[in-house]
């Protein structure tokens, strides 16, 4: 099936499902996909719902990774030709911190799988290890 749902004004060069469990008297899984967009923002997607349940003006310039923390979604990473990433909260979608340092646009992101790092990667030719605390 296609969905055919659009909420960015421009490309659309990144994207990450987020299909997790929460626990709760249900369980629920939490099927959401946020897309990062050459209109420097990011947007939460609810695929049960089909429609967009979120709209971060997330940086200054094009978005260029989305990143879910990969055990529990806690926390989403972006990264952009901005030359920052930044961490934002998937409960409350605001954002917990910018991580800055690189002096060339940030071309990807990822996070360890145990979440003691983010790791981003640069124009400037360097890679960076971060706390995502």
């Amino acid at each position: 099936e296609h969905l055919g749902i659009c909420n960015h004004k421009q490309r659309i060069p990144s994207l990450q499902f987020s299909l997790l469990v929460y626990f709760c008297v249900v369980c629920v899984p939490s099927y959401t996909l946020a897309t990062g967009s050459e209109d420097n923002s990011v947007s939460i997607w609810d695929l049960r719902r089909k429609e967009c349940v979120s709209s971060l003006p997330a940086h200054t310039n094009l978005i260029s990774e989305v990143v879910y923390e990969p055990q529990d979604g806690g926390y989403l990473v972006t990264s952009s030709y901005d030359n920052s990433i930044k961490v934002w909260s998937t409960t409350t979608t605001a954002p917990l911190k910018t991580l800055g340092g690189h002096t060339g646009r940030v071309m990807a992101v990822d996070v360890s799988s145990d979440c003691k790092y983010i790791a981003s990667v640069s124009y400037d030719r360097t890679f960076k290890l971060w706390s995502p605390e």
